[in-house]
């Protein structure tokens, strides 16, 4: 990775991740409020993917992934048949342990699996165009969970950036 690779790693990537992780947990919180939040967290948007909770606690342990594991660190496992309850801690918990971790903690290469696949990735390519990725996935999965079964979340509850009156939220 060259100096300009470094800097723009350095300035963007690991705010990225905990920037991601915040609204996580403010959908999460949003959820909370729903009459019946664990109905949101048993969809599936079609029968052979995750459900919505599994959804979400993919995306936190990948923000986990991007951040503690090029630390050295363990991704702490995600709960086993997560409530909602569940997911607010280990979305806390997660939150903890990246908060402190930026680029002078990390190694300049990280050795993971994907899926089936063992890879060896420098530490930019392996957070920007591998963790970070899977972490919006899962949770845009997730979101899609929630809007699917009625929750009324809109493109500002997921970026936290788009302002739209209630008739035009798209």
């Amino acid at each position: 990775m060259d100096e300009h690779d470094v800097t723009a790693f350095a300035a963007s990537v690991p705010d990225t991740v905990k920037y991601y992780l915040g609204r996580t947990q403010r959908l999460l919180d949003r959820l909370a409020r729903e009459p019946d939040p664990e109905r949101l967290l048993a969809i599936r948007l079609a029968p052979d993917m995750f459900d919505t909770a599994f959804q979400f606690a993919v995306a936190i342990r990948f923000a986990a992934r991007a951040l503690a594991v090029p630390a050295g660190q363990d991704a702490p496992d995600i709960p086993e048949d997560a409530t909602l309850d569940d997911l607010m801690a280990y979305c806390e918990r997660i939150t903890e342990l990246c908060d402190p971790l930026g680029l002078d903690q990390m190694a300049p290469t990280v050795i993971h699996r994907a899926g089936e696949a063992d890879l060896e990735q420098g530490v930019a390519g392996y957070v920007t165009c591998f963790a970070l990725p899977n972490m919006l996935f899962h949770l845009s999965m997730a979101y899609a969970g929630l809007r699917h079964g009625g929750m009324g979340v809109g493109k500002a509850d997921f970026d936290g950036f788009h302002v739209y009156r209630p008739a035009t939220m798209r």
